[in-house]
């Protein structure tokens, strides 16, 4: 794991929710701006002074993306050091079968299987575990930037929820500030655990459905 800490956009938003613990809070969520194509990480890597040419570099990661579900569907893990460990789940049927079932040469075992999962197993290891509290104090200096709110709106004769966007700044000292950017790049999904932790996706920004 790299040693100069990156800085990541914090945004804050208030659990609105009166069903869940912490209503009325403000919980803190990543700033997700964007989500880069092959062709970006690509570019990403050519610009991080990797010697391969742009071309190869995405090939090469094509490649990767084709080769590690491959590989995973023989029952294969594909461990990326540093990242973690590609592997394959089954999800049963719930109850199972039982033994009687698979004693009888007419039951077909394989009517058990709902689904066959690629899961994802982050690095353990504590210097390069990219999913614990290490990777705070190690890799990342948290930016506080924005407070996310929802306001209100009739469109088409409908109430429809906006997301808009206000610097903490501005937040802080509402008498100078404007009502804040509409849309924009923020995280808005779903909702936020008791302990903050932020749980949803990423948004372009504009209508919003609700929250």
């Amino acid at each position: 794991m790299a040693v100069n800490k990156i800085s990541m956009g914090i945004n804050y938003r208030k659990k609105t929710n009166s069903r869940m613990t912490g209503s009325g809070n403000y919980f803190a969520e990543v700033d997700r701006r964007e989500t880069l194509t092959t062709r970006g990480l690509a570019e990403h890597l050519k610009d991080h002074g990797c010697l391969a040419g742009l071309d190869a570099i995405q090939a090469v990661l094509v490649k990767i993306s084709q080769c590690v579900p491959e590989l995973v569907a023989q029952g294969i893990g594909v461990k990326l050091d540093g990242l973690g460990i590609f592997y394959p789940t089954i999800k049963n049927k719930k109850g199972g079968a039982t033994e009687a079932q698979m004693l009888d040469k007419e039951f077909n075992p394989t009517s058990l299987i709902e689904g066959v999962h690629v899961r994802f197993s982050p690095e353990s290891s504590d210097l390069d575990n990219i999913t614990s509290k290490q990777f705070l104090t190690r890799s990342v200096t948290a930016a506080s930037e924005n407070i996310v709110k929802a306001v209100e709106r009739i469109i088409n004769g409908k109430t429809r929820k906006i997301r808009t966007v206000v610097s903490l700044e501005d937040f802080r000292n509402p008498s100078g500030s404007s009502s804040g950017n509409e849309g924009g790049g923020t995280n808005a999904g779903g909702t936020n655990s008791g302990s903050g932790d932020n749980q949803g996706g990423n948004t372009g920004g504009g209508e919003e459905g609700g929250m």
